[in-house]
């Protein structure tokens, strides 16, 4: 899982936005703001709404506002929110929480019972400990092994009935990082689709959410190579979220190896295989999600849930640069 939530601004921007001739002038309105510890920023091309830059401003600043809403909410790293408390009292009793605490939960426990762990939001232990930014040598086994003792989905007790939150061992704590700007991204969208704003891009710190198209022209990007240049470039074909997760920009070096921030639950280091994942889905929550589970899985085991679950795509770059896809990636997605 990544701890990456909250805390300072990210330097995961696997994929962006290519620019197109005319992209950075008047027929495009932009706006961003500094949200769940990131850059949110919102792009929407003029020509297909009729907007006013002043309306598209306040559009905006309304979808803005409901991301910080879900960051108060949804963060770990505020005293005050459900997901602290729930902290604060793991192993003691359960805490009230707010419907998209819930939803947002029920949908990662969901994602974490189909991926066996590899996506867990109880990873909180693990992710301090593993802390990328700080170190500059790996913990020691004991310290990892007391802090998998405490790492296990199954014993996150969500009642999305009563709306209560119940994490069973204290020092339980739950992190969700990998899932919130997701699902922030999707609502945001929302709110611009019922302004009748629909074509545009949610970036959420690099997770983005593209709507509509370009005066005809569908949106596009591209997959960075960390040693330079692009693996790939695509053009979206439909409405969908693209996040990528990899291990290359948040790391540190110890005797000759690197020590990323994406840890697999199952053994407590960092997560070994490939260099990147890039999820397609038409949900940002489960784009999210499945990025990270992707990454920790590698492309066979990946596969084989893609293939159960068909509303997902994916994008694997191997350590040897090899560029893997799965078998129907071109329904979200053309590939050059």
């Amino acid at each position: 899982m990544i701890d990456k939530f909250m805390k300072c601004l990210p330097a995961l921007f696997f994929i962006f936005l290519i620019s197109c001739g005319g992209e950075a002038g008047p027929a495009f309105y932009e706006k961003q703001r500094v949200l769940m510890g990131t850059v949110f920023k919102i792009k929407a091309f003029r020509g297909g709404s009729g907007k006013s830059r002043e309306e598209f401003s306040a559009i905006a600043e309304k979808a803005f506002g409901e991301v910080a809403r879900l960051e108060s909410e949804l963060s770990e790293w505020r005293a005050d929110s459900p997901v602290s408390a729930a902290a604060a009292d793991a192993g003691l009793k359960p805490v009230k929480i707010t419907p998209d605490t819930a939803r947002v939960v029920e949908l990662a426990l969901g994602i974490s019972a189909e991926t066996r762990g590899a996506f867990d939001i109880s990873f909180k232990p693990l992710g301090k400990l593993w802390d990328v930014k700080k170190r500059k040598v790996p913990p020691a086994a004991e310290e990892i092994e007391k802090a998998l003792a405490l790492v296990d989905y199954r014993n996150v007790v969500l009642n999305s009935r009563e709306l209560t939150l119940f994490l069973k061992k204290r020092g339980m704590a739950i992190g969700l990082g990998g899932i919130a700007k997701g699902y922030a991204a999707g609502k945001a969208g929302e709110i611009l689709k019922k302004a009748g704003l629909n074509d545009f891009v949610v970036d959420a710190g690099g997770d983005l959410y593209y709507s509509g198209s370009k005066g005809g022209e569908r949106w596009t990007g591209g997959i960075k190579d960390p040693k330079g240049g692009l693996f790939l470039k695509f053009r979206v074909k439909r409405d969908c979220a693209v996040v990528t997760s990899g291990g290359y920009e948040n790391f540190f070096v110890h005797e000759g190896r690197i020590y990323h921030h994406i840890i697999d639950t199952a053994t407590g280091y960092p997560a070994q295989g490939p260099v990147s994942v890039t999820v397609f889905a038409q949900d940002p929550a489960l784009a999210d999600a499945y990025a990270t589970s992707f990454f920790v899985l590698g492309y066979e085991k990946a596969l084989g849930l893609v293939k159960e679950k068909k509303e997902v795509e994916f994008i694997l770059i191997d350590s040897g640069s090899r560029i893997l896809k799965s078998p129907d990636i071109g329904k979200y997605a053309e590939i050059f």
